[in-house]
């Protein structure tokens, strides 16, 4: 029997990855660190905003193409990492900005900036993708 390596199953490992990357920082590594590193402190304050921004790109890659009803015109499924991307961005950044309101949010710019990087680390494992897992199925 030949196993085959569908394109969901590299989205969601990629989303996988991001997911556990996510969960061991902000549970894990920010509050147990007691050191007195500078560097350590800002990127695990900075990294729960940096894996979700390429974690979610992954997870919509999944998500989008069973919408086929809303995604059946052929320019979306070509763009479908874009608007991935963009539904990313404007979430998470809006995220971002609503917690200058929230009572206890903290609003950083860093934290827009890492969203942002992080998006552009996702487009960039896009483009080194084959192109055979970069084409959806029909669903």
């Amino acid at each position: 029997m030949k196993l085959t390596f569908k394109s969901e199953y590299y989205w969601f490992l990629i989303f996988a990855f991001c997911s556990i990357a996510y969960m061991q920082v902000q549970d894990t590594i920010r509050p147990n660190y007691s050191g007195d590193s500078a560097y350590i402190q800002y990127l695990s304050g900075v990294f729960p905003n940096f894996f979700p921004a390429i974690g979610l790109p992954a997870a919509f890659m999944m998500i989008l193409p069973h919408l086929h009803q809303a995604f059946n015109q052929s320019w979306i499924k070509d763009q479908l990492h874009l608007i991935a991307v963009g539904i990313t961005l404007i979430g998470l950044i809006a995220w971002e900005f609503q917690q200058i309101v929230t009572p206890n949010g903290y609003f950083d710019w860093h934290d827009v900036l890492w969203t942002i990087l992080g998006v552009i680390c996702f487009y960039g494992i896009w483009l080194m993708t084959p192109s055979k897992l970069k084409k959806q199925k029909e669903v």
